[in-house]
Formats: structure tokens, sequence, C-alpha cells
């Protein structure tokens, strides 16, 4: 029996990455909708942003660095919107609704994180813009849901992550509850809306129809959640802030400060000869014989309980205190039955040669600016790799003439498009701004 021939390696790598051919139209703001249609584009799609007259809000601040925002996009939307072309329209004339129109007819994917009745107001919402393309995947991602008396409430990052519950589990244990220092949940957003467009490209596949993709913030805080809240309702206990350490984890697992003031994450020894020396690098040999904490699975918390617990952390810190950094560096890189890690800012981030090694940043060219390090493509493929941002973020309406150019709009209908954009930048800079 012959045997199937296997692919070369490499062999049908595609030039632009492995969503090249595919056209997305990305009507999004801030974050959560953008972020997804970056991930498009970082895979090779042709991803074309929908702005109002004057540019999104967000363009202009939520981290711009600059005295004058008109000088350099903020990096929030430097960031979210890197790799795609942008046009500026008036969504609520006729003829804009009309390139709008034009350009869903042509596109795999319309993505948005807008409120359902501000799209349908625009002419963009699901039943509309599928009628004009049943192959449309139509995917929207929102605070709350689409369904339920709350489906049209408003939602920053925060306000998901106080509803899912992880501000509740974040903070010092005899504190008031702490949101985590990112956008998790707008982030987390991202992800799953970006998980199900896929999936629905994969069944457009098999059943050749497109279809409504929707998710949420809330939605995607309790998939990032998923074991605390089935542990939660399986157990009856309620978790609990913890601080430095993880609410579930019964063990030393936990965050510990060095002698000059750096800190450490520690997970777990999963050896006992590990267990042992860490103890008589620090002079404490007799901590090894407590029957608490003489195997892995005890030292994690699997097979433990909460006795003991607050002595062995508080042990560990005096351990962690009595030793430099520098001291704990060497010490543990020698140690590769301990999971730890040493907690760096994001300027160590930045300079990481692991980061480095796996391309997880890649300079932008940000119009006015210069090169500036993004989180871009962090999914690697052997035959058909992502490219990551092929072209710089966009500056207000930069695409607008050669967009509807190609859509086949006559030069009277661009300039009648592009003059209602005119004036409006300073407009909404002094909305942004205050003066």
């Amino acid at each position: 029996m012959t045997e199937p021939a296997t692919p070369e390696r490499g062999a049908v790598e595609l030039p632009d990455g492995p969503l090249s051919g595919l056209k997305v139209v990305d009507v999004t703001i801030a974050v959560q909708g953008p972020h997804a249609g970056a991930f498009l584009s970082d895979m090779g799609a042709e991803v074309v942003k929908i702005e109002p007259p004057g540019g999104e809000l967000n363009r202009y601040f939520r981290g711009s660095a600059f005295d004058h925002p008109m000088e350099v996009m903020g990096s929030q939307f430097a960031s979210m919107n890197r790799g795609k072309r942008g046009i500026c329209l008036d969504a609520h004339t006729e003829l804009a609704q009309e390139v709008v129109h034009r350009l869903v007819a042509e596109a795999d994917i319309f993505v948005t994180n807008y409120r359902d009745e501000a799209l349908i107001r625009m002419g963009m919402g699901y039943e509309e813009l599928s009628a004009l393309n049943p192959r449309l995947i139509w995917a929207r991602v929102s605070g709350f849901g689409d369904l339920g008396p709350e489906a049209g409430k408003s939602m920053l990052d925060g306000a998901a992550q106080a509803r899912s519950g992880l501000a509740a589990i974040s903070g010092p244990a005899d504190g008031s509850p702490m949101p985590p220092g990112a956008a998790v949940a707008d982030h987390g957003g991202a992800v799953q809306l970006s998980l199900g467009i896929m999936t629905a490209l994969y069944a457009r596949e098999r059943t050749g129809r497109g279809q409504e993709v929707n998710t949420s913030s809330l939605g995607a805080m309790m998939w990032l959640q998923a074991w605390e809240i089935a542990h939660t309702d399986m157990t009856g206990q309620s978790i609990k802030r913890s601080g430095s350490h993880h609410p579930s984890v019964m063990g030393p697992y936990g965050v510990y400060q060095t002698k000059d003031g750096s800190s450490f994450f520690f997970a777990v020894a999963n050896s006992d000869t590990a267990w042992d020396e860490f103890w008589i690098f620090v002079d404490q040999p007799g901590v090894v014989l407590n029957p608490l904490w003489n195997t892995p699975a005890k030292r994690i918390g699997s097979a433990g309980s909460e006795e003991g617990l607050e002595e062995i952390r508080a042990r560990m810190r005096v351990a962690f205190a009595s030793k430099t950094t520098a001291e704990w560096t060497e010490f543990l890189s020698g140690q590769p039955d301990i999971v730890y890690e040493q907690v760096q800012d994001y300027d160590g981030l930045l300079a990481d040669p692991q980061v480095a090694a796996n391309s997880y940043l890649q300079e932008v060219d940000v119009p006015n600016y210069g090169p500036a390090k993004m989180v871009t493509n962090v999914v690697h493929m052997s035959d058909t790799p992502g490219s990551g941002a092929r072209r710089p973020p966009p500056r207000v309406g930069q695409h607008t003439a050669e967009v509807m150019t190609d859509l086949g709009f006559s030069e009277d209908q661009i300039a009648e498009v592009v003059a209602q954009v005119e004036g409006a930048i300073e407009e909404t800079i002094a909305l942004v701004i205050g003066d």
C-alpha cells in the first residue's frame, strides 16, 4: 500500500499570512473590537477601518504622551489599529452608507463593538448587511452579551472585571477589591471574538453561508475564570482575596520580596530534592521535615489543606527577604525543578531576550513619531505564518480616496465624502482636550 505523500514543510507558505485574501470591514472603537481586527490583519487579512469624520476619539488620547494630540496618535489607537487601512465617513449620510454597503458586498467579515442600536441607525445591523452578502461573518463584541435586559448597557473594561468576579478575588486579603492593572476584559473580549470569527469561517467552508457572531467582555472574563467559577459552584465555598497569592491554591505559591526590594513569583518545587535545597540555601533545613509540605502535591495545594498555610507563607517571606535578588537569581537558575519567575515590569519585558527570540514584539512605524515596539502576532505557524503589522496605523482618513476609488466611486463622490471630513479633526480634538 502506498503511503500518502507528506507535504514539504513550508511548501504552502502564503506570503501575506494564512488569512490573505480575506477582506474585513472594521467598525470599532477603543480596544475590544479593534484588537480583533488587528489580529485578523496580522494574519494577512485586508482590514479597512471606518472612523467618523475627525477620527475615532481614542486616537487622540488614552496614552498619548505628547503636548498636542494632533502631532502623534495615542498609544492605544496605534497599538490596536496597526496594519489597517483607514477611512473616514459620516455613516449617517446616504453616500457614506453606500460606501459601507459596497465594502460589505465584497467582504468576508464585519467586525464591530458598537452598540446594536447605533449599528441599526447607521444601516450596519446584521439583517441589513447579511442581506447584501449572505456569506458575511457579522461579528460583534459587547459589554454584557447580546441577550437579556442589559444587552445594550454601556461598558468599560473595569465594569466587566467588576461584574465577572475578577475584581472581587484580586487585591489584599484585608483590603478592598483591586482590579488587575491591565485591560484584561477588553483584550479577553477581543480574543473570544477572534475565536468566534475563525469558527464561523470554518463553518462557512462547510455550509457556504455566513452568520452572526456575538460575544462579550463579561463572557470573556467568565471564560478566563472557568476553573474558579466551577470550583465555587461545586464546593459551595466562596473564593476570597489572597493578596500576593492565588486564592485557589493552598500552598506557598505566590510573590515574595527579596532583601533588596525585587520580587519573585514562586510556584512549586516539583521534587523533594529541590525543596530541600531551597531551605538549606536559606539556612532553615528544619522546614523540610514538616509533614504538611513534604510532597509536590501538598506544596501546590492539590493534596493539602489550609492547615499550616499562613506558617509556610510566612516562612517563605522570611526566606526570600534573607537574600538579595542576585543571590536568588543565581540559586534559582540552577534549580530546574523549581517553577519560578522574577517579577518584571514592562520596561523589563520590552528588553526580554525570550520575548525577542519569539518575535512577540515588532517595531511599527507610527506617523510623526517613528518606530515603536508593539505586541503583534504571537501565534507561530510552521507553513502559513502570520506577517504581523504590514503597515503603520492609519492617519485620519488616510485611505478614504484610495478605498472609494477601488470601489468604483466617481471623483465627485470622493470629493463629497472627503469634504465632510475637513474641519472635523480640530472639532474632535477640541472635544477631547476641552479647548
